[in-house]
């Protein structure tokens, strides 16, 4: 399956004022990871960018969103997407590439390791990756940044999807059994 796991952090929660100022990419062959020079940061909400630990010395040397648009454009065109909460995330690279007619071909149907969670880890109390990963024993150090929440949520689906296949398996076998059981009563 191609694949790109993706994270953004941004100025705000809206795509429409707010904008991107880190991004990470994983994919089973490469890794992108960029500051992104904020073109409108008076509009940035103060929490948002405490959160994502903006500061103007840190992102020195940032990316021009151009730059950032144009290549991730190249690298999720026809990948499927996983994010914890993609849809998010997609939000504001949508926004990005529309404002340099970037058109990559990206299915609006995503794998969202927020929902294989709720499934998977049921006692869990919350789903936000920073829960997460205190219920799985994980570091909490750099998180809220773009990259280490990307590799974070790539540990995180490999960890939940292999719990999906044995579920799936254990079922399988218990429907077979069962159907087994039945014929020999009968």
């Amino acid at each position: 399956m191609k694949y790109a796991v993706i994270d953004v952090e941004t100025t705000g929660l809206n795509p429409n004022i707010h904008e991107i100022i880190e991004v990470a990419i994983v994919t089973k062959n490469e890794s992108y990871h960029a500051k992104v020079i904020p073109m409108n940061i008076e509009y940035a909400d103060s929490k948002a960018l405490e959160i994502n630990g903006y500061n103007e010395k840190d992102w020195y040397g940032a990316v021009p969103a151009k730059d950032v648009a144009i290549r991730t454009a190249k690298m999720l065109d026809g990948k499927i997407i996983i994010g914890h909460n993609p849809s998010f995330d997609m939000s504001f690279l949508r926004e990005l590439w529309d404002l340099y007619n970037c058109n990559p071909y990206v299915d609006r149907r995503y794998i969202d390791t927020v929902v294989l969670a709720r499934e998977h880890l049921p006692s869990c109390r919350s789903y936000a990756l920073d829960h997460i990963r205190s219920y799985l024993g994980w570091s909490l150090v750099a998180n809220h940044t773009a990259y280490n929440d990307a590799q974070d949520t790539e540990r995180l689906f490999h960890l939940l999807w292999r719990c999906a296949l044995w579920r799936r398996w254990y079922f399988a076998i218990r429907a077979r059994f069962a159907a087994w059981l039945g014929r020999r009563l009968s």
